[in-house]
């Protein structure tokens, strides 16, 4: 019994279906669920997307920068750069109002008016201001376990810490 979730070999969902293909004498082995593009690539000859939309335009989609697919972000692969988020931005808000992946405020704005920011949670290069009683309770805390544990070389610099925190004060 294996350790953790078998996981399709494309998407990383759980799977549901095992796809054995006996070429020759090989039998090649893919696990994969059930909504894996590449499965429906495989049994229907074409990606699920194509068949039920008729729009090649959406799976050709590319990157320019980093030459990321839609079709490779679809299978579970993460986007390459930056400049995908402009890229594929469209597409993936779509999907996610699709599969309710979005906090409802949120989907009710992006229907309202397009161009709202999708970010949620801490900017990169902000950083958050922690109250210095906060602080000083947590190294503190760090301290204690350091010299509990006698890891002296991080108690010496935790100690070093409480001190230029309280002479600040």
């Amino acid at each position: 019994m294996a350790e953790r979730p078998v996981e399709c070999s494309h998407c990383k969902k759980h799977i549901k279906v095992i796809y054995k293909e006996v070429i020759g004498d090989a039998i090649l082995c893919s696990e994969m669920c059930h909504d894996c593009p590449i499965l429906e690539q495989k049994l229907h000859g074409q990606p699920k997307e194509s068949l039920s939309k008729g729009s090649e335009d959406d799976t050709s989609l590319c990157c320019a920068n980093c030459m990321t697919t839609l079709e490779s972000i679809k299978t579970g692969f993460p986007l390459g750069c930056s400049n995908c988020y402009s890229v594929f931005e469209d597409i993936l808000i779509k999907e996610l109002i699709e599969q309710d992946k979005l906090p409802s405020r949120l989907k009710r704005e992006l229907l309202s008016k397009k161009s709202i920011p999708l970010h949620l949670g801490k900017s990169p290069g902000t950083s958050i201001t922690i109250p210095s009683s906060t602080r000083l309770t947590s190294l503190n805390e760090a301290l204690n376990d350091a010299l509990k544990k006698e890891n002296y070389e991080q108690a010496a610099w935790l100690r070093d810490q409480i001190k230029e925190l309280m002479e600040k004060k």
